[in-house]
């Protein structure tokens, strides 16, 4: 039987296909972070800048009720709960826009809302999220520019994302 000639290409293919795959990520570690492990603070920094994501949060203090959002937040106490200084309550003063009706609706039929996440740009790599529970908008007007609005809510529960070493 004539012997067979192999190609360095052959053991090459052979020798990819026996690499086991990489380790996935754990399930328990957020994705950001997952990335940040996988290709470092730079790149991390760089792939969310061009991320053109519409629900991510794009103003230093913004808001998402359910669907709705982000909305800036232009006042009110979420800048107080981002830097743990716990309030009574959550009030906010955000922007008016398309949000506002629905926004009314939920104060008119005081319904409850599964969640309320608020998100928070501190320093300059540190974004603060928390995520309000089982809330209900108690409070409400509009002037049409600005909504002023009031949350009571049963849990908060706060995340902390910081990219690189502090400035």
């Amino acid at each position: 039987m004539p012997q067979r000639f192999h190609s360095r290409r052959d053991e090459e293919e052979e020798a990819i296909a026996d690499r086991p795959d990489p380790p996935r990520p754990r399930r328990d570690v957020d994705g950001v972070l997952a990335l940040q492990q996988a290709i470092g603070n730079r790149g991390t920094a760089q792939f969310l800048a061009r991320e053109k994501d519409k629900n991510r949060p794009s103003f230093e203090h913004s808001v998402k009720v359910g669907k709705l959002g982000p909305i800036e937040i232009k006042g009110g106490n979420v800048a107080d709960w981002a830097a743990k200084k716990d309030g009574n309550g959550l009030t906010m003063i955000s922007t008016g826009g398309k949000h506002s009706k629905e926004l009314k609706r939920l104060f008119d039929g005081k319904a409850r809302i599964d969640k309320i996440e608020t998100s928070s740009v501190v320093g300059e790599n540190t974004l603060v999220t928390i995520v309000f529970g089982d809330c209900q908008i108690v409070r409400y007007s509009s002037d049409e520019k600005t909504d002023d609005w009031a949350v009571e809510f049963q849990t908060a529960k706060r995340q902390t994302l910081s990219i690189g070493a502090a400035r």
